[in-house]
């Protein structure tokens, strides 16, 4: 069961020294997030050999240039291939307007059922749920309105001991009432405690991406244990002044949101174009906190399930 981030775009404001600006996409058990939709987004999927037509949602952080100038033309360019199947998109609001003049404008027909949802910046909010993930959206603080997103698999089913099976030559509704959880009755009145008959379910994996956000610990407790957080380190420690004035974060920033929420790793990426070497920015993140990580486009993070789970 996959549970896999891919790096389309890291980059802030401009596309530069090989790296295309904000978009990423996770993959939760063949189930595909793409996250932010910057310019040259199309030809990322295509380079790394990820179907558009795959892509069942969309989640934009904020209607930033850098981060939505890429879904119009992503949108058409579904259409055209003849997708038929229906697509969801979240983002602040302005989005259902950003999408609606761009295809009016542009007499863009769209041959499927498209699905924009204003999402509340103000809250956490649950905003997706299915049979595999929930989906929670959260503020974030920018210039403008922005939300972070919390991606999360949903409770696993509990596992049989196949020694319990046998032992008590259990039938199928009885084995699929202990794998929900209940106890077991037997005929001849005996209780077989759920406990005794299963193992407990996997773990869990879970990813939280903070795009553009000033320093804001509120997300702490949003963000506290993921497997994965990604978290928008534009600049520098010593440009921190320059990075609280344009409502951005700094490498030591994000450290410290990591560091507080405990999270599993960190991601750091929406680089600033004056950085073409980008250790600087790895090694004084992980000065802070040592699990760090660039995202570099391309590059991708997989969550495997530990082998003792």
């Amino acid at each position: 069961m996959i549970f896999e981030l891919t790096i389309l775009g890291c980059s802030s404001a401009i596309p530069i020294h090989n790296r295309f600006m904000s978009s990423q996409v996770l993959n939760v058990h063949g189930r595909l997030f793409l996250i932010d939709c910057a310019e040259g987004t199309q030809i990322r999927l295509a380079e790394y050999k990820i179907s558009k037509n795959k892509i069942e949602n969309i989640l934009i952080s904020h209607l930033h240039g850098d981060h939505i100038f890429g879904l119009p033309g992503l949108i058409g360019s579904m259409s055209m291939l003849g997708r038929t199947k229906p697509l969801d998109v979240y983002g602040p609001e302005g989005i259902e307007s950003f999408l609606n003049n761009a295809f009016e404008i542009s007499e863009s027909f769209i041959g499927f059922e498209l699905n924009i949802h204003v999402v509340r910046h103000s809250k956490y909010t649950k905003i997706i749920e299915n049979e595999k993930v929930i989906v929670y959206s959260f503020p974030l603080k920018h210039r403008i309105a922005a939300v972070g997103y919390k991606i999360v698999e949903k409770d696993r089913l509990r596992n049989i001991n196949p020694e319990m099976i046998e032992k008590y030559n259990l039938s199928y509704n009885q084995i699929q009432a202990a794998k929900y959880g209940n106890d077991i009755n037997l005929t001849g009145g005996e209780v077989l405690k759920n406990a005794d008959l299963t193992f407990s379910p996997k773990r869990k994996r879970s990813f939280a991406y903070c795009s553009d956000t000033i320093y804001d610990e509120s997300i702490v407790p949003v963000v506290k244990k993921v497997d994965l957080l990604y978290h928008e380190a534009t600049y520098m420690e010593h440009l921190k002044d320059k990075a609280k004035e344009r409502f951005h974060s700094t490498t030591v920033d994000a450290a410290k949101i990591a560091q507080q929420a405990e999270v599993g790793k960190l991601i750091i990426g929406h680089y600033s174009s004056r950085y073409k070497d980008l250790n600087a920015l790895l090694q004084e993140a992980k000065g802070v906190f040592e699990r760090t990580e660039l995202a570099i486009d391309g590059k991708r993070f997989t969550v495997k399930i530990p082998d003792n789970e």
